[in-house]
């Protein structure tokens, strides 16, 4: 039953995220060339202990939505599958193998510093792999996506630390 309802949670979840993604952010455009992908804050803090399957299912869904409503062609459904394939290599890099052994584990513990690696290095793979299928999608190369995935990255990454900290004080 648990299960159930954390799955139906997840769900919701995603859609509310997809929502403001969609309504909000795809229209947020930052300079005429960077763009804020917040629905990877779902990635970031979906439980560490849940059904691993579950959560690359979950993860494939967000950006399947994202990419039916942008008719982007599946770069945001791979991108969140792959950030979400590698989120526990970049915890256990990060913080050690430790957290494994924690069943009340939660990135929220983590010092500053090292969420701020965890959540930018989770995040650029995420854009980077995001940006070079877009860019390969036009079928010419801009030699720009390194410094487009390196900004996005970081906006996301600040919005993302405001999330941490607004979620912190609410704690």
């Amino acid at each position: 039953m648990n299960f159930l309802k954390n799955f139906f949670f997840s769900v919701f979840s995603i859609f509310f995220i997809c929502l403001i993604q969609i309504s909000v952010f795809n229209y947020y455009i930052i300079l005429d060339w960077y763009t804020s992908y917040i629905y990877i804050i779902f990635i970031l803090t979906y439980s560490y202990h849940e059904n691993r399957f579950v959560f690359l299912f979950l993860s494939f869904m967000i950006g399947w939505i994202i990419d039916h409503c942008m008719n982007s062609g599946g770069i945001h459904a791979f991108s969140t599958t792959l950030s979400a394939f590698f989120r526990l290599k970049f915890l256990q890099f990060f913080e050690g193998k430790n957290f494994l052994y924690k069943s009340d584990f939660s990135v929220y513990e983590l010092p500053f510093i090292r969420k701020f690696f965890y959540i930018f290095s989770l995040i650029i793979t995420h854009h980077f792999s995001l940006l070079i299928l877009e860019i390969l999608k036009l079928s010419c190369f801009n030699k720009i996506i390194l410094l487009k995935t390196i900004f996005s990255s970081i906006f996301t990454t600040i919005l993302c630390i405001i999330y941490f900290f607004l979620r912190k004080i609410k704690h």
